[in-house]
């Protein structure tokens, strides 16, 4: 069988596809392995033809998905059909709900996710996702695009949203009136840093017009959003498996709360 990488990405949405995709046109540089690049903010065909319900998907061989950030070892177990134990990524919300101070994601404001996102200080390596942010405000003539929470002048997580109508995932209820939470992050063991903004973007698409939030989330892995328990116990309603994935298993259901 041909052997071949599939590298789905939604733009720059995601801060790791940055560097997810110079790591993925090396490997297959050097393992001379076919690769196929869909950039499904302009494909958005790809979503529905191969189930993409999040922003970074890799598929191996035309066998093995994979969601969220890979290393190199990851995919080269997976190209050449080793076995190997997946990274422990189960998502874990504390119960303390941490409330610090909110900040509009903008341009400027989101390069702040470079330090819980990708562990570094280097902004220059969230330019990318500063431009989409610029770019997504431009075509749905807002403001923001939800809000960043800080704590003790440093970046903890946020929420941020985009009219069902304009992500690529082949969801049901696209509609005008329905916000779709592109990404909500992060949280540990002991601190909910994830229910303060979440919540103020709640207030902020009621008053702006929605009347419904949606949001594809695993049902145990970080990526993407997981986990789903988290937001049935915010008042989300489950609306189905959108699709289940194997490495490590896992089910990415659709939620949605009525605004």
């Amino acid at each position: 069988m041909p052997r071949s990488f599939r590298f789905f990405y939604f733009g720059y949405q995601c801060l790791h596809n940055v560097y997810l995709l110079a790591r993925i046109k090396t490997i297959a540089w050097k393992e001379s392995v076919t690769l196929h690049l869909h950039d499904v903010s302009v494909d958005d065909s790809a979503c529905e033809e191969y189930a993409i319900f999040s922003p970074t998907m890799l598929i191996v061989n035309d066998r093995y998905r994979w969601q969220g950030p890979f290393s190199n070892e990851e995919v080269l177990a997976m190209l050449y059909d080793e076995d190997f134990a997946p990274r422990q990524s189960r998502a874990n919300i504390g119960g303390k709900v941490v409330k610090g101070d909110l900040v509009p994601i903008t341009p400027d404001s989101v390069l702040s996710t470079c330090e819980p996102c990708l562990r570094s200080c280097d902004t220059g390596i969230c330019r990318g996702k500063a431009e989409w942010v610029k770019e997504m405000l431009e075509d749905i003539n807002a403001d923001h695009l939800g809000f960043l929470h800080m704590v003790d002048g440093g970046c903890v997580g946020g929420a941020e949203y985009l009219p069902s109508t304009k992500v690529p995932y082949p969801i049901p209820n696209k509609r005008d009136k329905n916000a779709f939470l592109t990404c909500s992050f992060a949280s540990d063991d002991e601190h909910d840093y994830r229910t303060h903004p979440l919540n103020a973007l709640v207030e902020h698409l009621r008053e702006s017009g929605y009347d419904t939030l949606s949001v594809a989330s695993s049902d145990e892995l970080t990526f993407p959003n997981g986990p789903s328990k988290w937001f049935l116990e915010k008042g989300f309603v489950g609306c189905g498996i959108l699709a289940s994935e194997q490495l490590p298993r896992s089910e990415i259901q659709l939620l949605q709360l009525r605004l």
